[in-house]
Protein backbone atom coordinates (compact mmCIF):
# COMPACT_ATOMS: atom_id res chain seq x y z
CA UNK A 1 0.00 0.00 0.00
CA UNK A 2 2.90 2.35 0.85
CA UNK A 3 4.59 1.59 -2.47
CA UNK A 4 1.32 2.26 -4.29
CA UNK A 5 0.94 5.66 -2.56
CA UNK A 6 4.54 6.62 -3.35
CA UNK A 7 4.14 5.53 -6.98
CA UNK A 8 0.92 7.56 -7.27
CA UNK A 9 2.65 10.59 -5.74
CA UNK A 10 5.63 10.24 -8.10
CA UNK A 11 3.31 9.85 -11.09
CA UNK A 12 1.36 12.96 -10.09
CA UNK A 13 4.58 14.93 -9.64
CA UNK A 14 5.89 13.80 -13.05
CA UNK A 15 2.55 14.59 -14.70
CA UNK A 16 2.49 18.04 -13.09
CA UNK A 17 6.12 18.63 -14.09
CA UNK A 18 5.41 17.55 -17.69
CA UNK A 19 2.35 19.81 -17.89
CA UNK A 20 4.34 22.72 -16.46
CA UNK A 21 7.11 22.16 -19.00
CA UNK A 22 4.63 21.99 -21.89
CA UNK A 23 2.89 25.20 -20.77
CA UNK A 24 6.21 26.94 -20.28
CA UNK A 25 7.36 25.83 -23.74
CA UNK A 26 4.11 27.03 -25.32
CA UNK A 27 4.36 30.39 -23.56
CA UNK A 28 7.98 30.79 -24.59
CA UNK A 29 7.13 30.03 -28.23
CA UNK A 30 4.28 32.54 -28.13
CA UNK A 31 6.43 35.24 -26.59
CA UNK A 32 9.19 34.70 -29.17
CA UNK A 33 6.76 34.74 -32.08
CA UNK A 34 5.19 37.93 -30.75
CA UNK A 35 8.52 39.71 -30.31
CA UNK A 36 9.67 38.76 -33.82
CA UNK A 37 6.45 40.07 -35.42
CA UNK A 38 6.90 43.47 -33.71
CA UNK A 39 3.58 43.46 -31.95
CA UNK A 40 3.57 45.68 -28.88
CA UNK A 41 3.38 44.02 -25.38
CA UNK A 42 2.15 46.19 -22.59
CA UNK A 43 3.86 45.63 -19.19
CA UNK A 44 1.64 45.51 -16.17
CA UNK A 45 1.59 48.78 -14.33
CA UNK A 46 2.04 50.99 -17.39
CA UNK A 47 -0.62 52.71 -19.52
CA UNK A 48 -0.48 54.06 -23.05
CA UNK A 49 -0.77 57.64 -22.11
CA UNK A 50 0.99 58.16 -18.75
CA UNK A 51 3.12 56.50 -15.97
CA UNK A 52 2.94 57.24 -12.25
CA UNK A 53 5.82 56.61 -9.84
CA UNK A 54 6.72 57.22 -6.25
CA UNK A 55 5.53 55.87 -2.97
CA UNK A 56 2.86 58.28 -2.01
CA UNK A 57 4.71 61.55 -2.90
CA UNK A 58 4.27 63.81 -5.94
CA UNK A 59 3.09 62.43 -9.25
CA UNK A 60 5.68 63.05 -12.03
CA UNK A 61 4.19 62.96 -15.46
CA UNK A 62 5.75 61.78 -18.73
CA UNK A 63 4.54 63.26 -22.00
CA UNK A 64 3.19 61.03 -24.73
CA UNK A 65 5.76 62.05 -27.39
CA UNK A 66 8.67 61.28 -25.12
CA UNK A 67 7.07 57.97 -24.10
CA UNK A 68 6.67 57.04 -27.76
CA UNK A 69 10.36 57.74 -28.28
CA UNK A 70 11.39 55.52 -25.36
CA UNK A 71 9.04 52.63 -26.16
CA UNK A 72 11.25 50.70 -28.64
CA UNK A 73 14.25 50.45 -26.25
CA UNK A 74 12.03 49.84 -23.24
CA UNK A 75 10.27 47.01 -25.01
CA UNK A 76 13.57 45.40 -25.97
CA UNK A 77 14.84 45.64 -22.40
CA UNK A 78 11.57 44.33 -20.98
CA UNK A 79 11.55 41.40 -23.42
CA UNK A 80 15.07 40.41 -22.47
CA UNK A 81 14.32 40.75 -18.73
CA UNK A 82 11.08 38.83 -19.03
CA UNK A 83 12.68 36.01 -21.00
CA UNK A 84 15.60 35.78 -18.52
CA UNK A 85 13.40 35.83 -15.42
CA UNK A 86 11.03 33.28 -16.91
CA UNK A 87 13.87 30.94 -17.83
CA UNK A 88 15.38 31.28 -14.36
CA UNK A 89 12.02 30.59 -12.72
CA UNK A 90 11.45 27.52 -14.88
CA UNK A 91 15.00 26.31 -14.26
CA UNK A 92 14.58 26.72 -10.47
CA UNK A 93 11.22 25.00 -10.65
CA UNK A 94 12.73 22.13 -12.63
CA UNK A 95 15.60 21.81 -10.16
CA UNK A 96 13.27 21.74 -7.16
CA UNK A 97 11.00 19.30 -8.96
CA UNK A 98 14.00 17.07 -9.74
CA UNK A 99 15.04 17.26 -6.08
CA UNK A 100 11.58 16.21 -4.97
CA UNK A 101 11.55 13.38 -7.51
CA UNK A 102 14.95 12.24 -6.26
CA UNK A 103 13.67 12.37 -2.69
CA UNK A 104 10.60 10.34 -3.73
CA UNK A 105 12.85 7.74 -5.40
CA UNK A 106 15.03 7.57 -2.26
CA UNK A 107 11.93 7.08 -0.12
CA UNK A 108 10.72 4.36 -2.50
CA UNK A 109 14.09 2.61 -2.24
CA UNK A 110 14.03 2.88 1.56
CA UNK A 111 10.47 1.55 1.58
CA UNK A 112 11.48 -1.40 -0.63
CA UNK A 113 14.46 -2.13 1.65
CA UNK A 114 12.18 -1.93 4.68
CA UNK A 115 9.66 -4.29 3.08
CA UNK A 116 12.45 -6.72 2.18
CA UNK A 117 13.71 -6.60 5.77
CA UNK A 118 10.18 -7.21 7.11
CA UNK A 119 9.75 -10.11 4.69
CA UNK A 120 13.08 -11.61 5.83
CA UNK A 121 12.09 -11.26 9.49
CA UNK A 122 8.72 -12.88 8.80
CA UNK A 123 10.40 -15.65 6.82
CA UNK A 124 12.82 -16.29 9.70
CA UNK A 125 9.95 -16.44 12.16
CA UNK A 126 7.93 -18.74 9.95
CA UNK A 127 5.10 -16.34 9.29
CA UNK A 128 4.53 -14.94 5.84
CA UNK A 129 1.67 -12.68 6.86
CA UNK A 130 0.15 -11.75 10.12
CA UNK A 131 1.42 -13.99 12.91
CA UNK A 132 -0.95 -16.63 14.22
CA UNK A 133 -1.19 -15.65 17.87
CA UNK A 134 -3.68 -18.44 18.50
CA UNK A 135 -0.96 -20.94 17.60
CA UNK A 136 1.21 -19.32 20.28
CA UNK A 137 -1.62 -19.31 22.79
CA UNK A 138 -2.38 -23.03 22.36
CA UNK A 139 0.96 -24.28 23.80
CA UNK A 140 0.67 -21.63 26.50
CA UNK A 141 -2.78 -22.94 27.44
CA UNK A 142 -1.41 -26.50 27.51
CA UNK A 143 1.47 -25.36 29.71
CA UNK A 144 -0.94 -23.52 32.02
CA UNK A 145 -3.05 -26.69 32.23
CA UNK A 146 0.05 -28.72 33.08
CA UNK A 147 0.95 -26.20 35.78
CA UNK A 148 -2.58 -26.45 37.23
CA UNK A 149 -2.39 -30.28 37.18
CA UNK A 150 0.98 -30.15 38.91
CA UNK A 151 -0.44 -27.79 41.52
CA UNK A 152 -3.34 -30.21 42.12
CA UNK A 153 -0.93 -33.15 42.50
CA UNK A 154 1.16 -31.07 44.88
CA UNK A 155 -1.94 -30.25 46.93
CA UNK A 156 -2.89 -33.96 47.07
CA UNK A 157 0.60 -34.86 48.28
CA UNK A 158 0.43 -32.15 50.92
CA UNK A 159 -2.96 -33.49 52.05
CA UNK A 160 -1.56 -37.03 52.31
CA UNK A 161 1.42 -35.76 54.28
CA UNK A 162 -0.90 -33.86 56.63
CA UNK A 163 -2.99 -37.01 57.15
CA UNK A 164 0.15 -39.05 57.84
CA UNK A 165 1.32 -36.41 60.30
CA UNK A 166 -2.05 -36.47 62.07
CA UNK A 167 -1.92 -40.27 62.28
CA UNK A 168 1.64 -40.08 63.60
CA UNK A 169 0.50 -37.53 66.19
CA UNK A 170 -2.34 -39.87 67.26
CA UNK A 171 0.09 -42.75 67.63
CA UNK A 172 2.45 -40.50 69.55
CA UNK A 173 -0.39 -39.62 71.94
CA UNK A 174 -1.24 -43.31 72.34
CA UNK A 175 2.43 -44.12 72.86
CA UNK A 176 2.73 -41.42 75.51
CA UNK A 177 -0.38 -42.78 77.26
CA UNK A 178 1.01 -46.33 77.16
CA UNK A 179 4.36 -45.07 78.41
CA UNK A 180 2.59 -43.29 81.27
CA UNK A 181 0.70 -46.52 82.11
CA UNK A 182 3.95 -48.48 81.90
CA UNK A 183 5.64 -46.00 84.21
CA UNK A 184 2.72 -46.32 86.65
CA UNK A 185 2.96 -50.13 86.55
CA UNK A 186 6.71 -49.95 87.05
CA UNK A 187 6.19 -47.69 90.04
CA UNK A 188 3.59 -50.12 91.46
CA UNK A 189 5.99 -52.99 90.83
CA UNK A 190 8.75 -51.15 92.61
CA UNK A 191 6.35 -50.55 95.54
CA UNK A 192 5.42 -54.24 95.60
CA UNK A 193 9.07 -55.17 95.49
CA UNK A 194 9.72 -52.90 98.44
CA UNK A 195 6.77 -54.44 100.32
CA UNK A 196 8.06 -57.93 99.49
CA UNK A 197 11.51 -57.01 100.69
CA UNK A 198 10.01 -55.63 103.90
CA UNK A 199 7.93 -58.79 104.28
CA UNK A 200 10.96 -61.00 103.72
CA UNK A 201 12.91 -58.97 106.22
CA UNK A 202 10.08 -59.25 108.74
CA UNK A 203 9.77 -63.00 108.06
CA UNK A 204 13.49 -63.49 108.55
CA UNK A 205 13.32 -61.44 111.73
CA UNK A 206 10.39 -63.48 113.03
CA UNK A 207 12.15 -66.71 112.07
CA UNK A 208 15.16 -65.53 114.03
CA UNK A 209 12.91 -64.71 116.97
CA UNK A 210 11.27 -68.12 116.61
CA UNK A 211 14.65 -69.81 116.68
CA UNK A 212 15.57 -67.76 119.74
CA UNK A 213 12.35 -68.77 121.45
CA UNK A 214 12.91 -72.40 120.51
CA UNK A 215 16.39 -72.24 121.95
CA UNK A 216 15.05 -70.53 125.06
CA UNK A 217 12.35 -73.21 125.37
CA UNK A 218 14.93 -75.94 125.00
CA UNK A 219 17.10 -74.22 127.54
CA UNK A 220 14.15 -73.93 129.94
CA UNK A 221 13.28 -77.57 129.43
CA UNK A 222 16.84 -78.56 130.04
CA UNK A 223 17.05 -76.38 133.14
CA UNK A 224 13.76 -77.72 134.41
CA UNK A 225 14.86 -81.28 133.76
CA UNK A 226 18.14 -80.68 135.51
CA UNK A 227 16.42 -79.05 138.45
CA UNK A 228 13.95 -81.94 138.65
CA UNK A 229 16.71 -84.51 138.49
CA UNK A 230 18.70 -82.60 141.06
CA UNK A 231 15.67 -82.42 143.24
CA UNK A 232 15.04 -86.14 142.82
CA UNK A 233 18.64 -86.92 143.55
CA UNK A 234 18.54 -84.70 146.52
CA UNK A 235 15.44 -86.39 147.77
CA UNK A 236 16.81 -89.83 147.00
CA UNK A 237 20.13 -89.20 148.66
CA UNK A 238 18.66 -87.51 151.63
CA UNK A 239 19.57 -89.35 154.84
CA UNK A 240 16.93 -87.64 156.81
CA UNK A 241 14.22 -89.97 157.62
CA UNK A 242 11.39 -88.78 159.52
CA UNK A 243 9.27 -91.37 160.92
CA UNK A 244 6.29 -89.89 162.34
CA UNK A 245 3.30 -91.81 162.88
CA UNK A 246 1.29 -89.15 161.27
CA UNK A 247 -1.34 -89.62 158.67
CA UNK A 248 -0.10 -86.36 156.89
CA UNK A 249 2.98 -88.13 155.32
CA UNK A 250 0.91 -89.66 152.64
CA UNK A 251 -0.76 -86.32 151.93
CA UNK A 252 2.62 -84.60 151.50
CA UNK A 253 3.73 -87.11 148.91
CA UNK A 254 0.49 -86.72 147.08
CA UNK A 255 0.77 -82.92 147.26
CA UNK A 256 4.28 -83.02 145.82
CA UNK A 257 3.17 -85.34 143.07
CA UNK A 258 0.22 -83.13 142.36
CA UNK A 259 2.41 -80.01 142.30
CA UNK A 260 4.79 -81.77 139.93
CA UNK A 261 1.94 -82.74 137.66
CA UNK A 262 0.59 -79.20 137.69
CA UNK A 263 4.03 -77.77 136.95
CA UNK A 264 4.57 -80.20 134.10
CA UNK A 265 1.11 -79.47 132.82
CA UNK A 266 1.72 -75.70 132.94
CA UNK A 267 5.10 -76.15 131.24
CA UNK A 268 3.54 -78.34 128.55
CA UNK A 269 0.74 -75.83 128.10
CA UNK A 270 3.21 -72.99 127.79
CA UNK A 271 5.26 -74.98 125.30
CA UNK A 272 2.18 -75.83 123.25
CA UNK A 273 0.98 -72.22 123.33
CA UNK A 274 4.37 -70.94 122.22
CA UNK A 275 4.58 -73.51 119.44
CA UNK A 276 1.04 -72.78 118.28
CA UNK A 277 1.64 -69.03 118.36
CA UNK A 278 4.88 -69.29 116.45
CA UNK A 279 3.31 -71.73 114.03
CA UNK A 280 0.33 -69.42 113.44
CA UNK A 281 2.67 -66.47 113.02
CA UNK A 282 4.84 -68.41 110.59
CA UNK A 283 1.79 -69.54 108.62
CA UNK A 284 0.53 -65.95 108.44
CA UNK A 285 3.89 -64.69 107.23
CA UNK A 286 4.11 -67.54 104.74
CA UNK A 287 0.65 -66.69 103.39
CA UNK A 288 1.59 -63.02 103.11
CA UNK A 289 4.81 -63.97 101.36
CA UNK A 290 2.86 -66.21 98.97
CA UNK A 291 0.35 -63.43 98.30
CA UNK A 292 3.15 -60.94 97.69
CA UNK A 293 4.94 -63.43 95.47
CA UNK A 294 1.77 -63.97 93.45
CA UNK A 295 1.22 -60.21 93.16
CA UNK A 296 4.84 -59.83 92.08
CA UNK A 297 4.40 -62.51 89.42
CA UNK A 298 1.22 -60.82 88.17
CA UNK A 299 3.02 -57.46 88.11
CA UNK A 300 5.91 -59.06 86.22
CA UNK A 301 3.56 -60.60 83.66
CA UNK A 302 1.70 -57.30 83.26
CA UNK A 303 5.03 -55.50 82.92
CA UNK A 304 6.11 -57.94 80.22
CA UNK A 305 2.80 -57.44 78.42
CA UNK A 306 3.21 -53.66 78.59
CA UNK A 307 6.77 -54.01 77.33
CA UNK A 308 5.52 -56.04 74.36
CA UNK A 309 2.86 -53.40 73.65
CA UNK A 310 5.50 -50.69 73.99
CA UNK A 311 7.76 -52.50 71.53
CA UNK A 312 4.86 -52.89 69.10
CA UNK A 313 3.97 -49.20 69.38
CA UNK A 314 7.63 -48.24 69.00
CA UNK A 315 7.89 -50.35 65.85
CA UNK A 316 4.69 -48.78 64.50
CA UNK A 317 5.97 -45.30 65.37
CA UNK A 318 9.24 -45.97 63.56
CA UNK A 319 7.31 -47.28 60.56
CA UNK A 320 5.12 -44.16 60.49
CA UNK A 321 8.18 -41.94 60.93
CA UNK A 322 9.88 -43.64 58.00
CA UNK A 323 6.70 -43.27 55.94
CA UNK A 324 6.53 -39.55 56.82
CA UNK A 325 10.20 -39.13 55.90
CA UNK A 326 9.58 -40.95 52.61
CA UNK A 327 6.58 -38.73 51.86
CA UNK A 328 8.59 -35.62 52.75
CA UNK A 329 11.40 -36.72 50.43
CA UNK A 330 8.84 -37.43 47.72
CA UNK A 331 7.32 -33.99 48.29
CA UNK A 332 10.73 -32.32 48.09
CA UNK A 333 11.59 -34.18 44.89
CA UNK A 334 8.18 -33.37 43.42
CA UNK A 335 8.50 -29.71 44.36
CA UNK A 336 12.01 -29.57 42.88
CA UNK A 337 10.80 -31.22 39.66
CA UNK A 338 7.75 -28.96 39.45
CA UNK A 339 9.91 -25.91 40.16
CA UNK A 340 12.24 -26.91 37.31
CA UNK A 341 9.29 -27.42 34.99
CA UNK A 342 7.76 -24.14 36.13
CA UNK A 343 11.06 -22.33 35.56
CA UNK A 344 11.26 -23.84 32.06
CA UNK A 345 7.67 -22.80 31.35
CA UNK A 346 8.38 -19.29 32.66
CA UNK A 347 11.44 -19.15 30.40
CA UNK A 348 9.34 -20.22 27.41
CA UNK A 349 6.64 -17.68 28.31
CA UNK A 350 9.25 -14.93 28.73
CA UNK A 351 10.76 -15.83 25.36
CA UNK A 352 7.33 -15.74 23.70
CA UNK A 353 6.61 -12.42 25.39
CA UNK A 354 9.92 -11.05 24.10
CA UNK A 355 9.03 -12.20 20.59
CA UNK A 356 5.59 -10.64 20.97
CA UNK A 357 7.14 -7.37 22.18
CA UNK A 358 9.60 -7.45 19.25
CA UNK A 359 6.74 -8.03 16.80
CA UNK A 360 4.75 -5.21 18.37
CA UNK A 361 7.80 -2.95 18.18
CA UNK A 362 8.22 -3.87 14.49
CA UNK A 363 4.55 -3.17 13.85
CA UNK A 364 4.78 0.16 15.68
CA UNK A 365 7.92 1.08 13.74
CA UNK A 366 6.21 0.15 10.47
CA UNK A 367 3.19 2.21 11.51
CA UNK A 368 5.46 5.18 12.29
CA UNK A 369 7.22 4.76 8.93
CA UNK A 370 3.84 4.56 7.23
CA UNK A 371 2.69 7.73 9.01
CA UNK A 372 5.94 9.44 8.02
CA UNK A 373 5.43 8.39 4.39
CA UNK A 374 1.86 9.65 4.51
CA UNK A 375 3.11 12.98 5.89
CA UNK A 376 5.73 13.19 3.12
CA UNK A 377 3.08 12.30 0.54
CA UNK A 378 0.71 14.98 1.85
CA UNK A 379 3.54 17.54 1.89
CA UNK A 380 4.53 16.59 -1.66
CA UNK A 381 0.92 16.82 -2.79
CA UNK A 382 0.63 20.27 -1.17
CA UNK A 383 3.87 21.44 -2.79
CA UNK A 384 2.82 19.97 -6.14
CA UNK A 385 -0.52 21.76 -5.87
CA UNK A 386 1.32 24.99 -4.95
CA UNK A 387 3.71 24.57 -7.88
CA UNK A 388 0.79 23.74 -10.15
CA UNK A 389 -0.98 26.91 -9.01
CA UNK A 390 2.25 28.89 -9.47
CA UNK A 391 2.81 27.46 -12.94
CA UNK A 392 -0.83 28.05 -13.88
CA UNK A 393 -0.51 31.63 -12.62
CA UNK A 394 2.64 32.15 -14.69
CA UNK A 395 1.01 30.58 -17.70
CA UNK A 396 -2.10 32.70 -17.18
CA UNK A 397 0.05 35.84 -17.04
CA UNK A 398 1.87 34.94 -20.23
CA UNK A 399 -1.19 35.38 -22.52
CA UNK A 400 -1.95 38.68 -20.81
CA UNK A 401 1.60 39.75 -21.51
CA UNK A 402 1.13 38.71 -25.14
CA UNK A 403 -1.94 40.87 -25.39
Amino acid sequence: MQMRLLNNAAAQVEIAAGAARERAARSMSRSRSGSLAGSPRPWPGFSAGSMYGGAGGSEPRVSGSRLQALLPGLRANLDSLWAGSQQEALQGLNERLAGYLQRVRALEAANRALEEEIAQVRARRGGAGQRDWEACERPLEELRKQVEDLNMDNAKLLLQIDNARLAADDFKVKLEAEQAGCDSVQKDTQGLRKIMEDTNFLRMKQEAELEGLKEELAHLRKSHKEEAEALRALIANSDVTVEVDNPKKQELSESIAQIRKQYEKVAEQNRDDAESWYKAKFDTLSQEANVNTQALEEAKSELNELRRQLQGLEIERQTLQKMVETLENTLENTEARYNDQLAHLNHVIAKLQEELAACRADLERQARDYEALLDVKSKLENEISQYSQLIEGVIDRLPEADH
